[in-house]
């Protein structure tokens, strides 16, 4: 596949084991896509969730780094010969079927005044939970298409790291040029210098969602939920993993959103 595919992953080994296995449910062509995952972690224990995630998903197609120094090791893993570049992180989960071989991409393609491709917006999100506010779906034309300029809220917010495919010739200068040390440094200095071009383009129903139901980093404030990392990689240690079908098909109104989660027996 013609794409640079990057989850960035720290201390939940448990929940990004979920968006692995949503994947393989979700993506058509997942046997034909390299899957790069930079991860770390703080503590023996969230290494030893590491190690099981690592086991569970063994794929030769999915191979694994861990972080030594962020910004270097996600620039080695830039193919520049590939198209496209989309990043995940680790409590994205995939929530309706994909393929990379859709109409919207082809589009996408073709017009080069489309910054990037979101897998996680679609015209009915009402409210941005990042921010806290509500926000009002912009026009979006026929093809998905619509103005990410002045726009409220996440309709606003091109250069997320949640699931947004570029053009590798539009996001590598950035990742080469900017200073970040972390996916959330390396957000914000995105989103300071956003890639020159006026729209995005969107699914009729979104493809993934975020479920921040916890946070990991100390870099900001972001809001969350209060189901820790530390209590979510206990129960995974004795062998109990999130039930997938809890989210499959959900109409969520915000790329954002606490759903609970539910524990089933590996």
């Amino acid at each position: 596949m013609n794409t640079n595919i990057i989850i960035f992953s720290k201390n939940r080994a448990c929940q990004l084991e979920l968006l692995l296995r949503s994947m393989k449910w979700g993506i058509k062509e997942f046997k034909d896509i390299v899957i790069n995952i930079l991860y770390t972690y703080t503590d023996g224990d969230f290494e030893i969730g590491y190690n099981k995630t690592i086991s569970l998903h063994s794929d030769k197609n999915i191979l694994w780094k861990k972080e030594i120094n962020f910004r270097k090791n996600l620039i080695e893993m830039m193919d520049i010969s590939k198209k496209y570049t989309i990043f995940f992180v680790d409590d994205n989960i995939f929530k309706s079927p994909f393929t990379f071989e859709n109409e919207r991409i082809k589009y996408f393609d073709k017009h080069d005044d489309i910054a990037c491709l979101s897998l996680r917006l679609h015209p009915n999100l009402k409210y941005c939970y990042p921010a806290r506010i509500s926000q009002t779906p912009p026009k979006i034309n026929d093809n998905g298409v619509f103005s990410w300029l002045r726009q409220e809220g996440d309709y606003g917010y091109p250069m997320s790291l949640d699931g947004h495919l570029f053009k590798t010739e539009d996001i590598l200068p950035l990742l080469n040029i900017l200073i970040y040390d972390n996916p959330n440094s390396l957000e914000s200095n995105l989103a300071s210098y956003p890639i020159r071009k006026p729209n995005m383009i969107c699914f009729d129903k979104s493809v993934i969602f975020n479920n921040p139901i916890n946070k990991v980093q100390t870099w900001n404030d972001n809001y969350h939920g209060s189901i820790s990392a530390e209590f979510i990689n206990k129960k995974y240690l004795s062998n109990q993993i999130i039930d997938l079908s809890t989210f499959i098909n959900i109409d969520n109104i915000s790329c954002h959103q606490e759903i609970d989660i539910k524990f089933i027996e590996k």
